[in-house]
């Protein structure tokens, strides 16, 4: 009889384990199952929120184009005038233009994070345009309706690299940083990086060219304007007087390029700089 209820009870012990412990994993097979749910929705809302991003973006930056290109035009039909009304207008409308392309590079830059980290980065209230240089049309104009129609890649690559050659850099930057959002993985892409830290250094703004530059270099590696920009960064150093880096650029350019046309410009220049 000992041994018979010693059995039960051993018995009884296991089957209210087995139901103890069965209870346990259903209980967390439960939980897991919650947050797997909660997780998938979190996605969901964060793949939204990222799809609005970009439709939002895409849709102003077709409003500042379409801006930028009739500036652009009203300038060049003022430009050689003389009186002072029109010298002002051709004032009014470069800084606009400036404008312009400062809030594309901010757009372009946020479809950037979205691309590389999945979130919507923001800049530190530094980087913030002055308040007093946006006009009050700026701020409240309405963004046009999306045209349903991309324009055609290498046109626009051209349009862009032809106003690099005419001289009209700003129009150039805007069509380059265009082409960028709405074609970031075009075979053309590293190109169109590279003209825009171009176009940034005809017009001497060197910190700006310094950053485009370095996004060739840091984006796009296995590029052919690899190299090209990872010189212009030496030369543009020197331009902003940061002659002990842009040397340094330079011969990092020499070490990595030994036998390239960029490495040959690179000794050129460390030569007239009188540098070892």
């Amino acid at each position: 009889m000992i041994g018979r209820d010693s059995t039960c009870k051993i018995m009884g012990v296991a089957f209210l384990n087995a139901i103890i412990a069965f209870l346990f994993v259903s209980c967390a097979t439960k939980g897991d199952f919650r947050q797997m749910q909660q997780d998938a929705t979190a996605h969901a809302h964060e793949i939204e929120s990222r799809l609005s991003a970009l439709e939002q973006s895409f849709a102003t930056m077709d409003s500042l184009l379409v801006e930028q290109l009739t500036l652009s035009q009203t300038l060049r039909a003022l430009i050689g005038t003389q009186s002072r009304e029109q010298t002002e207008n051709i004032s009014s409308i470069t800084a606009r233009q400036d404008e312009i392309n400062y809030m594309l590079r901010d757009l372009l830059e946020k479809l950037q994070a979205i691309q590389l980290y999945g979130v919507m980065e923001k800049k530190p209230p530094s980087q913030q345009p002055d308040s007093s240089l946006i006009s009050a049309r700026s701020t409240q104009r309405a963004p046009l309706t999306r045209s349903p129609v991309k324009p055609d890649p290498e046109k626009l690559y051209e349009s862009a690299l032809s106003d690099i050659e005419n001289n009209n850099y700003a129009l150039a930057e805007s069509r380059f940083m265009s082409f960028l959002l709405q074609f970031p993985n075009h075979t053309l892409a590293a190109n169109a990086q590279y003209w825009l830290g171009e176009a940034a250094y005809a017009q001497k703004k060197y910190d700006i060219a310094v950053k485009e530059f370095q996004k060739v270099v840091d984006q796009y590696p296995k590029s052919s304007k690899a190299r090209a920009a990872l010189l212009k960064i030496g030369f543009t150093q020197i331009e902003k007087g940061d002659l002990k880096n842009g040397q340094e650029t330079l011969k990092k350019v020499i070490k990595l390029f030994k036998n390239s046309d960029e490495a040959n410009l690179a000794r050129a220049k460390l030569n007239e700089l009188g540098s070892k």
